[in-house]
Formats: structure tokens, sequence, C-alpha cells
């Protein structure tokens, strides 16, 4: 393979369903030219079938929210203050996103899809998400729109106060304009979506899933029923115990509900099952009826928000890398664990080798 087909795979490799004539513009090079260099790997096996999916290609495509979350931490004594001082952050978020993120983090190969609007957290966002290795290109910028943004206020006790969800951008992610995306989805390893989603859309997507294993989050109780047609569909479940009972429709009130409510969801066809508790242990149960409680490494906690989205990136990167059901699931723990270790949303320190470490286990081939 020489230099020029190198450079035209790794081309294709950050966007598949490039066409021919924005490649030759990349490279200087004509459209014709940019077409025999593509005949040659084709012969070579390098790349197949439509779209130019490259044959070693083993991606993962996140469906889900990108939103600007701003925190703000207030010194509050007098609940009826109008004002207090206090700290504000700003940070790229939501649930989609975030899991994307961490999986560039993992070394993965992750395409997003989402939408933001023309504005300045829009171009902010796909930016920042660009910069540390997720590929945007399918994420729709929409004219006229104004990007998600979540804004949550809690005291110094981290106590919740308030908190407001901008998010109606996402019912545009229709099925008519994820279309587009077809090819590059039909060739994924992995789908992962949160159900952030209007319903068309996932109907959308769990159908052109097929046989492709689909990983979800459900966000929030909520946003849970909107799943419930698929549940025979999905691969891996990742929910808290408040939205167990939602789902499975029994309330939780003992350790032997929680069991039934699991053993539920898995009659109804769902693989995996990962609970994700209060005190950052989480309860892991299988179809054939593998369970564990697993609880979470002792490690700094600096900040809990956005471990759950880490865990799901664990579980997505190890069962991609072939990891049976217990090795993804203390994967992902050690990425949960990480993730709390730092005030950032998205830990920069979160690596598979320093995932392995934490385990205190050789990395697995590979990483």
């Amino acid at each position: 393979m020489n230099d020029r087909e190198k450079q035209i795979l790794d081309i294709l490799r950050c966007n598949p369903l490039i066409q021919q004539n924005e490649i030759g513009e990349m490279l200087h090079i004509s459209r014709s030219r940019v077409a025999s260099h593509i005949m040659d790997l084709m012969r070579k096996g390098l790349i197949k079938g439509k779209g130019y999916i490259l044959t070693e290609q083993d991606y993962c495509v996140v469906f889900g929210a990108i939103a600007m979350d701003i925190r703000g931490i207030a010194d509050i004594h007098d609940p009826q203050s109008v004002a207090a001082s206090g700290r504000i952050h700003c940070s790229a978020g939501g649930v989609g996103r975030n899991v994307a993120h961490n999986l560039a983090l993992l070394g993965r190969d992750v395409h997003l899809i989402s939408a933001v609007g023309d504005d300045l957290y829009g171009e902010t966002l796909l930016e920042q998400t660009r910069l540390v290795g997720v590929n945007v290109q399918n994420c729709l910028i929409l004219r006229g729109q104004n990007t998600a943004t979540s804004l949550s206020v809690t005291n110094s006790q981290d106590e919740p106060v308030l908190a407001i969800n901008d998010n109606p951008i996402f019912q545009q992610l229709t099925p008519q304009r994820l279309t587009r995306s077809r090819d590059l989805l039909s060739h994924a390893g992995v789908m992962m979506v949160d159900c952030n989603l209007a319903e068309d859309a996932l109907e959308w997507i769990v159908t052109i899933a097929g046989h492709i294993p689909l990983f979800v989050d459900t966000v929030s109780g909520c946003k849970a029923d909107k799943i419930r047609p698929w549940l025979a569909r999905i691969h891996t479940l990742k929910l808290s115990l408040d939205t167990l009972q939602i789902l499975s429709g029994q309330m939780i009130r003992r350790e032997a509900d929680k069991f039934a409510a699991v053993k539920s969801l898995h009659e109804q066809g769902v693989q995996r099952i990962f609970v994700c508790l209060d005190d950052d242990s989480v309860f892991c149960s299988r179809q054939d009826g593998e369970q564990h409680l697993l609880t979470s490494a002792d490690h700094l906690t600096r900040d809990r928000v956005g471990a759950d989205d880490a865990l799901m990136a664990g579980l997505i990167y190890r069962f991609m890398q072939g990891g049976d059901f217990m090795e993804c699931a203390h994967f992902a723990m050690a990425c949960a664990a990480i993730s709390r270790a730092s005030a950032s949303v998205n830990n920069p320190e979160l690596s598979a080798e320093s995932a392995f470490n934490l385990m205190g286990v050789e990395p697995a081939l590979g990483v």
C-alpha cells in the first residue's frame, strides 16, 4: 500500500460516507485519481461495501443528547433568597455525547449522531467533541434552533435546588433526517442510544440495528417508557433503581423485588442489565440468571456527575474487545471510578490502560 492509499484510508476512517470529489480537494488530486485509488484499495480487500466501509473498521455509533451543561453551586442560607454567591461551571455534556467522549478516550472509533443549533453553544460543543477524537460528521446543525442546554443548581452540601433542561431540539432528530446515516449504521459493531430521542427516532434506530448489538441508557424514569416496545431488541440496558421500578411496573421495597423486576425485563428479551445504585455499586444481571453486585473500587472521589456515562462507555468498549459478561462489568466499574476521581464530567485521564491498571490486571490484547 502506497502513501496516497494510506492517506485515503485515514480520511475514510473519519468519514466513511465522504464523496470522492471531497477527498480530491483534501489531497489536491483529481476525482478520477481518487476513484482509481479506491478501486485499487477494493481489489486489495481493504475497502468493502457501499459507503467505503473499511474491512478492518470496528466502530460504535452513538445516538443521543449533546448539550451545554451549566452547573451552579450556590452558597444558600435563606431558601427565599433571590440571589446568592457561589460557583458556576460550563462544560460539554449530554448523555450520548459523554458516552462517545469516554469511548474516544478509551481509544475506540466512535461516531456521534445528534443535533445542535446554529449558535455559539452548538459550534463550541461540536469542536470540543471533535478534538477528543469523536467523529461528529453526522451531527445535524439546525438553522434557527437552540442547542440543548441543561442548568442545575445545588447548595454547598450538594443537595439539588433547581434543574432546567431546554432540549426540544432532539425532537428534530426524525427518521427522515437520520436516513442519511443509514449506511454508516448498517456496518457498525455496536449501536448505543439514550432515551432523549423521540419515539419515532428510537423505532427507526432499532429497526435499522437489526442484528447489531444495541446498548440503551434510559436517562431517567420519565423517558424510559419510550424503549418499552423494543425490550426484546436490547443487548445491554443501563438504568437506575427508580427507573427499573418504572420500566418493570413493579414496586421495589426489598431485595426480592429488585430480582423480580430484573427478571421481568429479561423475560421480555433484555440480555444484560446494569442497575446503578445510590452508593456507586452496580447490580449486574444476565438473561441466563448470572447476577452480581459490584461495589465501587477504592479510589478517590471528587465528583460523581458523569460516572454512569463512563460506565456505559466501559461496557461498550470491553464488549467490542471480546470481553465476557463479567469482564465487561469489572472494566466498566473501573472506568466509572476513574471518572469520579475528576472534577470534570469526562476525566481526561481515562484510558484503557488506566482502567486495567486500576483493576490490577494486565491490559487485554490490543490495548
